[in-house]
């Protein structure tokens, strides 16, 4: 069974440590960090967004699977995913798109464990989207592209991290289109009033269909007016 936690500045250290160590989206520059150098950087980046904004991210819990059977649910973070005021990310100011409109989030750093299923990093994704609903943003922006892309193209120094940008193929299935593109890197943007509103239908029909042994074509169908 999957739960989510907000990612707070004390929880880093439930990440991975590539995770953890890692503050490029957090920073400028063109120099990697000493590990524990990064750590200190993006705790200090994550205490002042919280203090002015809000947790800045969700980690993603499940139960392992030998302790789940025992009952002691003995919870493991196996996912992550980041989100700011798209004002308060520093690299995004280095990167060739012009400024995004006042008032909007930027998401970044899907992190998923390998042995997690797929749909879990599509699921973590929407969550990010209703939390910033919450809070009143109307449009959420994400950078798609490869680690290849980014060292090639924009960032020679840095290691790439193959969880810093997001795969074009998944943001778009969750409503995103593309804005501007450049070198490889594309940014998306997903409008968020109209958005959740029918990834919550989706989810209720699937729901439904998964409590019936045997689904009905009927659960899958939505009436017109």
């Amino acid at each position: 069974m999957s739960d989510y936690l907000p990612l707070c500045a004390f929880r880093q250290g439930l990440l991975p440590p590539s995770c953890r160590t890692c503050a490029w989206w957090q920073t400028t520059g063109h120099t990697d960090l000493p590990p524990q150098v990064a750590a200190e950087k993006r705790r200090q980046w994550m205490t002042g967004i919280e203090s002015t904004w809000g947790h800045p991210g969700l980690l993603l819990e499940s139960a392992a699977p030998g302790d789940a059977m025992a009952g002691c649910g003995a919870p493991v973070v196996v996912g992550s995913i980041s989100y700011a005021p798209a004002a308060a990310v520093p690299r995004l100011r280095g990167l060739p798109f012009d400024s995004l409109a006042e008032g909007s989030a930027l998401l970044f750093c899907l992190w998923l464990d390998e042995d997690q299923p797929r749909m879990q990093g599509k699921r973590l994704l929407q969550k990010a989207l209703g939390q910033l609903k919450t809070r009143g943003i109307t449009d959420a922006f994400a950078v798609a592209g490869s680690p290849d892309d980014l060292r090639r193209d924009h960032d020679h120094s840095w290691s790439a991290c193959p969880h810093q940008l997001f795969s074009e193929e998944l943001l778009e299935a969750n409503g995103f289109v593309p804005v501007a593109m450049n070198g490889g890197l594309v940014l998306m943007r997903a409008d968020l009033r109209g958005l959740l509103s029918i990834i919550g239908q989706v989810e209720t029909v699937l729901r439904r269909a998964i409590r019936q042994p045997t689904p009905s074509p009927a659960a899958w169908t939505t009436r017109g007016p």
